[in-house]
């Protein structure tokens, strides 16, 4: 159960992460739609009255003789709210009156239009960085296929005890956690080449609740963690949708390097039984992407992707093993080192390794890994 709670912990962050991003890009486009306006005023009599609140039944705060200069940011129906010069270290903030000021400038700063042109490219080094979190939806293939059979021939071999079965909670492996980081360079406004890398870890928890003798509760834990992380180089292209808005391609080859930990505790009232493997393996795909880039300043912006990975991984080398105890009988641990491979058993299929080439392994095939897939993906991107 504390497996479980740590995978939907990590989910819960990205979903914190994406909130957040929105909450930040909703705030900066809300500030950017503003009109501003600032004026600057001459007093135009010989005396003007600064009140604190916009009513000539305001106390006054402050008198200014006829020239004086001010800025206003702020006009409330016949006045305007003005920042005074500094006195004796105290700055006052207060109201005059229309009727004793001259405009002498007004200058409007309209709200953006996220749809107008780009008046001109940013000029910096041509260097970006993308960060970005997210959602990665795997397929999994013979990894999730073998690590569920171990599980159901475990609760099955549970079963056969004739213990009370309370429930079997089975989690596909299918989605995990996306963390990545992008480096690029432009070689021209709208194509550029980078490096990324990558990190997904997917955690899954299936359960296996049982009793014996109605008194003695306990639970099988089968537990497939797996990690990926990735290095990959791509070309990217920008297509200009407006002032702030922009879609960008990505694509090119990756490598991926897969890191597989599966194990199974179970234990009853005369029994304890434990088996673990590891294995770890490299191959080579195909990664892409397009994103929606909404640009908040000069330097920064959000970015929203869907990115789609083809690659299937094989060759696990890593090791088994098995621990078991009846009563007071220890059994001799039984561990294997060599390659991953999916045994075709009735009725389940399973994960085991054999050493390459053994006579063990005929029958059986290099279990692979199908890392193919789709990342939901939310992040911001700098350019220097």
């Amino acid at each position: 159960m504390k497996l479980k709670f740590y995978c939907d912990r990590e989910m819960k962050r990205i979903l914190l992460l994406w909130s957040g991003i929105f909450f930040v890009g909703i705030l900066v486009f809300s500030v950017s739609r503003l009109q501003l306006t600032e004026w600057k005023l001459r007093i135009l009599n010989e005396s003007a009255s600064v009140r604190l609140i916009p009513s000539l039944e305001g106390p006054v705060i402050a008198t200014l003789s006829k020239g004086t200069i001010l800025n206003s940011y702020e006009a409330a129906g016949d006045w305007f709210r003005v920042v005074l010069p500094p006195r004796e270290g105290t700055v006052l903030i207060g109201y005059v009156a229309k009727s004793d000021l001259e405009i002498l400038e007004e200058k409007i700063k309209k709200p953006v239009d996220f749809w107008q042109a780009e008046e001109g490219e940013f000029k910096g080094l041509g260097f970006h960085v993308m960060l970005c979190a997210g959602l990665a939806m795997l397929s999994s293939g013979d990894i999730d296929k073998g690590a569920k059979g171990l599980f159901n021939s475990g609760a099955d071999a549970i079963a056969t005890r004739g213990v009370d079965i309370l429930g079997r909670n089975v989690n596909p492996l299918r989605s995990g956690v996306n963390l990545g980081a992008d480096i690029i360079y432009d070689i021209s406004p709208r194509i550029g080449i980078g490096i990324g890398f990558g990190y997904i870890h997917a955690l899954h928890v299936d359960t296996f609740r049982y009793s014996e003798l109605k008194v003695y509760q306990n639970t099988m834990n089968s537990v497939t963690d797996l990690t990926v992380t990735t290095f990959r180089i791509g070309a990217f292209y920008t297509q200009p949708l407006g002032r702030r808005l922009k879609l960008r391609f990505n694509a090119g080859p990756a490598i991926f390097r897969a890191s597989l930990e599966y194990n199974r505790n179970a234990q009853g009232r005369a029994f304890e039984e434990s088996y673990g493997l590891v294995g770890k393996a490299t191959n080579v795909g195909f990664q892409g992407g397009a994103m929606l880039d909404l640009g908040l300043l000069e330097r920064a912006s959000l970015f929203f992707e869907v990115q789609g990975r083809r690659a299937k991984i094989s060759n696990f080398k890593g090791s088994d093993q098995l621990k078991r105890q009846e009563g007071d009988l220890l059994f001799p641990n039984v561990k294997n080192s060599g390659v991953i491979y999916l045994v075709s058993a009735n009725p389940y299929s399973l994960l085991a390794v054999y050493p390459e080439g053994s006579s063990d392994a005929l029958g059986a095939r290099k279990a692979v890994f199908d890392f193919s897939g789709i990342d939901l993906l939310a992040g911001l991107h700098i350019r220097f």
